[in-house]
Formats: structure tokens, sequence, C-alpha cells
């Protein structure tokens, strides 16, 4: 799985930029999901007097809705990205919205101002609405992706092939791999050979292996 996150200020083009990218993306034979980070504080995605709102209000920590063209699972609390990114077996995951994971980012903005607001050294490329105005921005490439989506993907492609090689850890529970975000990659990887580094046996590039029980 390969994540790319689209975040910025709102009304600067952060869905347009998802949905061009989720048609492009596709076009090429991958498969896609999202993830959509809403910070309405009275959001709620079922709505009161449902049935599924009754389970819920009676305690029921997870209620699902079994339809006959989707299935809604629905937690009663705001769930860690890394374990709900579990759900996810897609080839890329959208990230829509600051989720807090370290991975590639697409800002979108309308002004310079919006951009240094939001500036991060995870940011690879700039869009939205500013990308009608200019090309580039210190440095770095600003992509209209309404109109250029495959140079958008090509830089994608080859920024989240690079993110997955650098930490190469496998988590399997009772045989089933469970997908990591690159971050908690690099921090298993880290927290294990800063305690393994010390003990006898210990050589640099060598595959490490724990098991747990």
């Amino acid at each position: 799985m390969r994540l790319i996150m689209v975040k910025g200020f709102s009304k600067t083009g952060k869905t347009t930029t998802v949905t061009a990218l989720i048609k492009e993306l596709r076009r090429r034979g991958y498969s896609v999901g999202t993830v959509k980070d809403i910070h309405y504080e009275s959001f709620h995605m079922d709505q009161e007097g449902t049935d599924t709102y009754k389970h819920a209000q009676a305690g029921a920590a997870r209620v699902t809705a079994l339809g006959e063209g989707e299935t809604d699972i629905l937690f009663s609390r705001r769930m860690d990205i890394s374990a709900l990114l579990k759900y996810y077996k897609e080839d890329f995951v959208i990230l829509e919205g600051d989720c807090g994971v370290g991975c590639p980012v697409i800002l979108t903005a309308k002004t310079e101002d919006d951009i240094e607001k939001r500036m991060s050294s995870r940011v690879m490329a700039i869009s939205g609405v500013i990308s009608k105005e200019r090309k580039q921005y210190k440095g770095l490439p600003v992509i209209n992706c309404m109109e250029e989506a495959d140079k958008m993907a090509d830089l994608i492609e080859k920024k989240t092939a690079r993110e997955k090689e650098a930490a190469d850890v496998v988590l399997t529970i009772d045989g089933v791999e469970i997908p990591m975000v690159p971050f908690v990659k690099n921090t298993l990887k880290n927290v294990v050979t800063g305690a393994v580094k010390a003990l006898d046996g210990y050589e640099e590039g060598k595959e490490i292996i724990v098991r747990v029980k």
C-alpha cells in the first residue's frame, strides 16, 4: 500500500485534486482507496432516529449497516489512522486532509501565503487554485491536476516507490500481514535495530526477525 496526502486550507482545491488523481491512478490499473479527514465537531455520518443510530445510543461500540449495495461500519469514536488503514488493501490510499501521517504530501493553495502557512518537509508538489497561475514555487512543482493529472501521477509513482523501499518492515499476526504506514514501519525498524545493536552477532544490513508469542 502506498500513501499520499492531499492537504490545504478549505476551498483551495483538495477534493478536486483528489478526484482527478483517483481517475488517473485507476486509468493506470491501480486500485485506490481514500480517507477524508473531517474536522467538524458536529459531523456524524449516521442520522438521529435511524435504527443504527439507536444501536449506538444504546451503547454499541461498533455498528454495521449491511445494505444491498454497500456495507457501512460505524465506530463511536475517532480511530487512529494506523488502525483505520488495516482495513485498506488498495495499491494507493489518498488521504484528504491532514491526518498526521508521515507520507508524501500534495499541498493545495490559493495564495503563496497559504503555501507558507502549511509548508512542511513532506510536501513534494503543490496544486489547487494557485496552479492556474504558476508552474513552480521555490523549487517545488506546481501542477494543475485538472489538466495534468498524468504529470502528478508520475511524480506520485516515483516518490511513493522510494518511500516503500525506505522501510522494509513486515508485521504479521497469526500469519496475517498487518498493513502499516511508512512512519510506523520506520519507527519499528529504529526501535528494533536500536535494541539489538549492542548484542553479539549483530551485523549492519542483515535481516532481523523477532517472534513474540
